[in-house]
């Protein structure tokens, strides 16, 4: 997904629930900043977490991809200006997608852990959530 692309359906898997988040977010009309990109407003500082952004006024879809051999933290990078966001008042919150990931939140600055060779789908914004906190 850092590339921003799913299984087929029938073919390879189920994405329906991607494509539910990817709705309930507001893909379409987003902005894509790919990891590879110097514009990309979020950074993991780790060369085998990578990070993918579709940006729209007030709100990032952050997709997070891990290369790494061994569960690994990062600390996410943000450029707070580039996405018009107060880090005070935001959140990172990574909606439930069936098969993929649990619903979990946490805030700026917080160590998200990432499985090896998996990633988290998140959305980083000011909308105030009751969900589960980070482990």
């Amino acid at each position: 997904m850092v590339f921003g692309e799913t299984a087929r359906l029938g073919w390879s898997g189920d994405p329906r629930g991607m494509w539910k988040v990817w709705d309930d977010y507001g893909i379409q009309g987003t902005q894509f900043l790919p990891f590879f990109g110097k514009d990309c407003p979020v950074k993991t500082g780790n060369p085998d977490v990578l990070v993918t952004v579709y940006r729209k006024p007030g709100r990032a879809f952050i997709a997070l991809g891990s290369w790494a051999n061994a569960e690994t933290p990062v600390r996410l990078g943000i450029d707070w200006k580039a996405l018009g966001l107060d880090p005070a008042r935001s959140t990172l919150y990574a909606p439930a997608i069936t098969g993929m990931q649990p619903e979990k939140q946490w805030r700026p600055g917080e160590a998200i852990p990432i499985s090896p060779k998996r990633g988290w789908f998140l959305v980083l914004d000011e909308v105030p959530r009751r969900s589960p906190s980070s482990p």
